[in-house]
C-alpha cells in the first residue's frame, strides 16, 4: 500500500509506469470504457494486489488486456473462427471475448475457471503500457469493489488513493461504461455482460443468433447483483412518479427528461436522451452527486428498448438493495 498515489502523464511518465508494472505493482490507467487497474497478468502476486486494492473477491475473474490479435494464442486455446472475426472487427475496442484458457494461465486471473477473458483496449496510453511492459495486463475497473466505476483520474483517487502505485491521467474515458463480454466457447455466441457493442451488431457480423446467458455456473466481471453503487442510497423513479415527486433539500436527481424541479443546481443533473452520450456521462453524474452528502439520489427510469439495454443493466445494479 502506498502512502500517497502519484498522478502520472504519458508519454513523459511511461517509463515510471512500466517500472511499477514490472515490480508487480498496480497502476490505474484509462481505457476507452472506464479506467482500469492494471497489473502483470502473468505475475500471481501482482494479480493478487489488484484484488487486495479493490477488496474484490478472489472468485471474480479479471479481463486480460493484450496488444495484438496474435497475442490471443498465448492466453487462449481452441480459438474458434468467430473469435477472430469479432477481434478483427472490434479490436481495439469495447468488446471482450471469453475463451478457453491456456494451461499456464493462473487461476488467480480467471477466478478458478477454465476460461479467460481477453480484450485489446482502444486507448493509446493503455496500449503503450502493455507494449512497454511486454506482458498482458489484467485490469478490472479502478475502484473499490461494487463502487461507481471511474471515468477520470479523480474518480480513481476517490476510492483507491494510497492503495495503488500510481494513476495515469489520460483525460476522460470516451465510452463511459464497461465492455460487452461475449462467450465464444460454445456453438452459439452468448452475451455475458451487455455493453457498447449490442446484440444486433454481433448478429449482423456473425450471421447467426446471439443469445444472453443467465451466467449459471459462470462468473464474469460485473455480474454481481449489487454493483457500480455510490455510498448514497439510490432509487429509481418512473417518469410519471418523477412528475409527482416533491424533492427535499437533501435529495438529488439524474434526469433524462427536460425538467424544472425545485432542486439546487448542483443536485440536479440532466443527461442526454441518446444512449451513447448518456452512457458516457452516467458514472460521472453518480460521482458528482455522491460527493454532495445527500440522503438519496433519484434516477429517472430509462426507455425499455434494445438501444438502452446495457444501460438498464447497469442501472438495475446501481439501485439493487441488499
Amino acid at each position: 500500500m502506498q502512502p500517497t498515489t502519484p498522478i502520472l502523464h504519458f508519454p513523459n511518465d511511461l517509463a515510471q509506469a512500466t517500472a511499477f508494472i514490472k515490480a508487480g505493482e498496480c497502476v490505474a490507467i484509462k481505457t476507452e470504457t472506464v479506467y482500469g487497474l492494471a497489473a502483470d497478468a502473468s505475475n500471481e502476486d501482482a494479480v493478487r494486489s489488484i484484488f487486495k486494492a479493490k477488496a474484490r473477491p478472489a472468485t471474480n475473474p479479471l479481463i486480460v488486456h493484450i496488444a495484438s490479435i496474435a497475442d490471443m494464442k498465448k492466453w487462449a486455446r481452441d480459438i474458434p473462427s468467430k473469435a477472430y472475426l469479432l477481434a478483427e472487427k472490434y479490436w481495439p475496442g469495447p468488446l471482450s471475448l471469453l475463451l478457453k484458457k491456456q494451461p499456464w494461465v493462473s487461476d488467480t486471473v480467471t477466478g478458478g475457471q477454465d476460461t479467460v477473458v481477453l480484450r485489446i483496449p482502444a486507448s493509446n496510453d493503455f496500449l503503450s503500457l502493455i507494449k512497454a511492459a511486454g506482458v498482458g495486463l489484467a485490469a478490472p475497473s479502478a475502484n473499490k469493489y461494487k463502487f461507481i466505476s471511474p471515468t477520470c483520474a479523480a474518480h480513481v483517487l476517490t476510492s483507491l488513493h494510497g492503495r495503488i502505485a500510481a494513476v495515469v491521467d489520460g483525460g476522460r474515458a470516451e465510452v463511459g461504461i464497461e465492455s460487452t463480454i461475449v462467450d465464444v466457447t460454445g456453438e452459439a455466441p452468448c452475451i455475458l455482460r451487455p455493453g457498447p457493442i449490442d446484440r444486433d451488431s454481433l448478429k449482423h457480423d456473425l450471421q447467426t443468433e446471439v443469445t444472453f446467458k443467465n451466467n449459471e455456473g459462470l462468473t464474469v466481471p460485473g455480474s454481481v447483483l449489487q454493483h457500480y453503487q455510490p455510498n448514497t442510497l439510490v432509487k429509481m423513479l418512473s417518469q410519471n412518479a418523477l412528475v409527482q415527486k416533491r424533492f427535499t433539500k437533501g435529495e438529488g436527481l439524474i434526469a433524462l427528461s427536460p425538467c424544472t424541479w425545485p432542486l439546487e443546481k448542483r443536485n440536479h443533473i440532466q443527461l442526454s436522451s441518446t444512449p451513447k452520450e448518456y452512457g458516457r456521462d452516467f458514472y460521472d453524474a453518480l460521482h458528482q452527486l455522491d460527493k454532495q452528502g445527500l440522503s438519496c439520489i433519484y434516477i429517472e427510469a430509462l426507455p425499455n428498448t434494445d438501444s438502452w439495454f446495457a444501460l438498464n443493466n447497469r442501472l438495475s445494479r446501481v439501485v439493487a438493495l441488499g
